[in-house]
């Protein structure tokens, strides 16, 4: 993990050497340890790079007008489902390549799903529909993609070497649900002053403010920082939620949960923790 920071340092077409140091100085070497500790010591570098290209994508993206995202989009999924091959010019194309190549040469299946899901966060995140929800309650259900639950969730079992059947996947997709809806909120947050920043700076479509601050205040005419008390409160109920439907789970179960449910179920709680803890912390959201 130590070497992913050069690696990025090195490679990656920073637009100047502030956004390099900007980008470096965010803490996701050591914020990695938080959102993924179940990590097995040799898949460490791969999903720690996958980690950082998952930013540095949003990143760009942000930037973006809504026909340049489509354009984005549809090239960076043809490379990462290995439709097409990566112009080695283009950092962002040949890195995302070599590191889902890597993913695969360890294990094919969960770097499949990685893969998968990444693509799964990209469609979410570049939906023209993104921008017309004005509910909470819709919001929160789209935003668990938008935050990217099946690219993570994917992460976390390719991380751990977590094998999960398909009936154990969908007796632990409640808990999932949760827990990124936990992971969604408290990004928009801690993340809502730089997010509205942005926007008044370059008022494209691509940063139109997509938050659960945002539309709570829109819905109930109540201010910004009053929102987020109250969705702050909402996040510490997800996590009475989690708790409860985990202890159901178990105790409605024939059989007691695999050893790979349980750790899955762990892997979540941990990473919900460690979003709460770097979204805290990090410089990314005081910018």
């Amino acid at each position: 993990m130590s070497l992913v920071d050069p690696y990025f340092g090195n490679n990656w077409n920073f637009a100047c050497e502030k956004e390099k140091k900007g980008f470096l100085g965010l803490g996701l070497s050591r914020a990695f340890s938080h959102f993924l500790p179940l990590t097995l010591d040799d898949r460490i570098d791969e999903t720690c790079k996958m980690l950082y290209l998952s930013f540095l994508i949003d990143d760009q993206l942000e930037k973006m007008s809504f026909t340049q995202m489509l354009s984005y989009r549809e090239r960076v999924m043809k490379v990462t489902l290995g439709a097409a091959s990566p112009d080695r010019r283009i950092c962002h194309e040949w890195m995302l390549h070599d590191t889902i190549m890597a993913m695969r040469s360890m294990d094919e299946v969960l770097a499949n799903d990685v893969a998968q899901g990444f693509c799964q966060l990209l469609q979410a995140q570049t939906a023209r529909g993104r921008t017309s929800i004005t509910t909470l309650g819709s919001y929160l259900k789209s935003r668990e993609l938008d935050v990217g639950r099946p690219f993570y969730s994917a992460l976390i079992r390719f991380s751990a070497r977590l094998y999960l059947t398909t009936t154990e996947l969908e007796k632990t997709a409640p808990l999932t649900s949760i827990a990124f809806r936990h992971v969604s909120v408290m990004n928009d947050i801690y993340s809502w002053e730089k997010e509205w920043k942005v926007y008044q700076t370059n008022p494209t479509d691509g940063a139109q403010p997509f938050s659960a601050i945002y539309i709570f205040a829109n819905e109930t005419g109540l201010p910004y920082t009053a929102c987020k008390r109250l969705m702050y409160g909402y996040c510490r109920e997800l996590e009475l939620a989690l708790k409860q439907s985990s202890d159901e789970i178990r105790h409605n179960s024939m059989e007691n949960l695999t050893h790979e449910s349980e750790m899955y179920i762990k892997g979540l709680e941990y990473f919900m923790c460690g979003i709460e803890l770097w979204s805290q912390q990090t410089p990314r959201y005081r910018q």
